[in-house]
């Protein structure tokens, strides 16, 4: 399973425990509030549940996206990409 995790948590301790969170959880880094990989389903459970709790401020938000298999593979980068994403032993630039 494929996911895309996007969020704007306020408070920088709480920002900094999710990030190093989602890395433990095999997630990779797309953007500075963006990670995005794939997960096991039970891997990809335990983080939808885990998530809540790094929700603190009135305005913080995290948005979890399951992905289809071939929204990687036609994802198009412009830019400089801060990773490369691998998709059927194919390298994506992300």
């Amino acid at each position: 399973m494929i996911v895309l995790v996007a969020y704007d948590i306020e408070d920088d301790e709480t920002r900094v425990r999710l990030s190093d969170y989602l890395k433990s959880k095999g997630l990779t880094r797309i953007q500075r509030s963006v990670f995005v990989g794939r997960l096991l389903p039970s891997t990809a459970k335990d983080v939808e549940r885990a998530l809540p709790r790094f929700v603190k401020g009135e305005r913080d938000v995290i948005h979890y996206i399951p992905l289809l298999e071939y929204s990687l593979r036609y994802l198009k980068c412009f830019g400089h990409p801060l990773a490369v994403l691998s998709v059927d032993r194919e390298p994506l630039v992300v």
